[in-house]
């Protein structure tokens, strides 16, 4: 895609208002006729003098509503489009900068989650004046399922969205606009906003699947224009470029050295992730999940395949920031960042479903489930008990009869 489009300039303004023949003729007119008078009936002179400055009145008084009026606004028009030229030019040379910086920093974006936020950053550059946020797609659903908000130019973690609520962008992967919160047909997560506003959600594309919306909001009845669009757009099919290049090369969303089967983070990983979040005071969640009987599986290619699609099923149901690892056997760990226990249990009960759902449309012969156990950060006084606490709720799960998720009590 080419640079961001140059929104249209007004043109020059035609020859000043006023200036016409027909004009002049009308001005001229009432002196001439007072004119032609004196020189027929000849008055005496008072009547003659008064005569003339009658028509000498007139004359000024049509000057002034055929030409003079009518230049004032000529040049009054004038300036205010030189004035909405300049303003033109100046967000114009904005949006070029934005461009060029976007460009020069999404080669430098490590993983995912950089540069879906360096994306959102650029957005919130763009529309400066407007409440700018990332909405992440539910896997297999037409539904938002995580916000990443961007408030006076930081940016918060990222949040459930309660109700996993339906967005139109997602549902036909084009741009969306809405003008009010309150229609018919305005996006779900829209419909429970605090104030009235309007919104232009603009799809994010990862190749052909979409992964988000980027969402800008506005006063009710005042939707971005065309050319604002446009380079939403443009800033959405980049981000959504670099993410695919991204999956391309690395596989599935990660750090650190990768486990070759699944393409995850090692436990080494995780310790390194926990010892972070530690050092920073942030709350967080750490869960341990298990494929579900997967030493009964039937080959060691079918086995396989099921801690395969439990990778890509994790790394498509949670947030690009949170940390998901390969640890021993058929285990994996996953580090939820700023999220509460009943968020952390509620995203992994998705990731339980999409799993289901996922086997369900390649029509698995071998259907997969697994368990997990969730802890929170503050009932733990170790890295190493943070962990331990984590599987044991895991293994309580299993023990109830898998399938399902526990948390550490």
């Amino acid at each position: 895609m080419g640079p961001i489009p140059a929104p249209p300039l007004a043109a020059a303004s035609a020859a000043p208002a006023g200036t016409s023949p027909r004009r002049i003729a009308a001005v001229l007119a009432p002196q001439a006729v007072a004119a032609a008078l004196v020189v027929a009936v000849d008055p005496a002179p008072v009547v003659a003098a008064v005569t003339l400055l009658a028509g000498l009145a007139l004359s000024t008084a049509v000057l002034i509503v055929v030409v003079v009026r009518p230049l004032g606004a000529g040049v009054a028009r004038a300036r205010q489009q030189a004035t909405e030229m300049e303003v033109a030019l100046v967000e114009e040379r904005a949006a070029h900068d934005v461009q060029d910086r976007l460009d020069r920093a999404l080669p430098m974006c490590d993983g995912e989650p950089e540069t879906l936020r360096t994306g959102l950053r650029a957005v919130g550059e763009l529309m400066a004046d407007h409440e700018v946020s990332l909405l992440l797609q539910v896997p297999g659903e037409h539904r938002v399922g995580w916000q990443l908000r961007l408030a006076e130019g930081a940016l918060d973690e990222a949040r459930p969205v309660p109700g996993t609520p339906a967005c139109a962008a997602l549902s036909t992967g084009a741009t969306a606009a809405t003008a009010r919160s309150t229609a018919l047909d305005a996006c779900g997560h829209l419909q429970d906003h605090d104030l009235e506003c309007s919104a232009l959600c603009v799809p994010l594309r990862a190749g052909e699947q979409v992964i988000g919306v980027l969402c800008v909001q506005g006063p009710p009845g005042e939707l971005p224009d065309a050319t604002t669009r446009r380079r939403l757009e443009w800033v959405a099919q980049r981000v959504g470029a670099r993410v695919a290049e991204q999956r391309h090369a690395h596989g599935p969303v990660g750090s650190g050295r990768p486990d070759p089967l699944t393409g995850l983070p090692t436990r080494l990983a995780l310790r390194e992730q926990l010892r972070q979040l530690v050092r920073s005071l942030s709350p967080f969640c750490v869960a341990v999940l298990e494929v579900d009987d997967h030493h009964l599986l039937p080959t060691d290619d079918v086995a396989d395949s099921a801690l395969r699609t439990m990778a890509d099923v994790l790394c498509a149901t949670l947030r690009p920031d949170d940390v998901i690892c390969r640890m021993d056997g058929a285990r994996f760990a996953a580090v939820l960042k700023g999220c509460t226990p009943d968020q952390a249990t509620g995203a992994l009960e998705r990731a339980r479903e999409s799993l289901v759902l996922s086997l369900a449309e390649d029509r698995s012969e071998h259907p997969v489930t697994f368990s997990a156990g969730v802890v929170a950060s503050e009932q733990a006084t170790s890295l190493g008990q943070i962990v331990e606490l984590a599987e044991a709720a895991c293994e309580q799960a299993c023990v109830a009869g898998g399938n399902r998720v526990t948390l550490s009590g």
